[in-house]
């Protein structure tokens, strides 16, 4: 019997409160440079800017 591939999203959820619970500037950019186009992105990148005072 086969196992059930990982799901991708949970993945990335996961992926992404890591990068929370670091908050660094750093952390957000790497998320939003591995997953441009996820929805958790937009997220990340008003994040990103809160962090930069912009």
């Amino acid at each position: 019997m086969m196992d059930t591939p990982p799901d991708p999203d949970k993945a990335v959820l996961t992926e992404y409160k890591l990068l929370m619970a670091r908050g660094t500037v750093e952390a957000y950019e790497l998320f939003i440079e591995r997953h441009p186009d996820h929805p958790l992105a937009e997220d990340a990148r008003r994040k990103l800017k809160q962090l930069r005072g912009e």
